[in-house]
This record gives structure tokens, C-alpha cells and sequence, in this order.
């Protein structure tokens, strides 16, 4: 596994280092946004997550 990471960050003109950084960050960010949508379906099944209509961020955002 190191061998084909050293491999992969030569490609990239990478450090090892900054390659598996970079790979952490991205399955870190993944899972954040997995479960984001995950919450995002459960409140859509109970009727509490809230669509803005076309002008509506605008609204939101002058009212509070």
C-alpha cells in the first residue's frame, strides 16, 4: 500500500504526506456530506425540513 502511494503522489508531484492528507480531507468531507443527506431525508419524511421557494433565501436572510 505505501509502495502504491508513493507511486501515486510521484504522479501528482506529491509528498506521501500531502497525498494521504489530501485523501483524508476528501473521505472526511464525504462523510460529513453523506450524513448531511442522511438528515436531510429523515426531516423531508417528517415533514420538518422547510423548501424555500424562488426568493426566498432573500426573505430569510432580511428577516433575521
Amino acid at each position: 500500500m505505501v509502495k502504491e502511494a508513493d507511486r501515486w503522489a510521484k504522479k501528482e508531484s506529491m509528498t506521501r504526506s500531502e497525498l494521504v492528507r489530501a485523501a483524508l480531507r476528501l473521505y472526511f468531507e464525504e462523510l460529513d456530506f453523506a450524513a448531511a443527506v442522511r438528515v436531510a431525508k429523515k426531516e423531508r419524511r417528517e415533514g420538518k425540513l422547510k423548501e424555500l421557494k424562488p426568493g426566498g433565501l432573500r426573505e430569510l436572510i432580511e428577516s433575521g
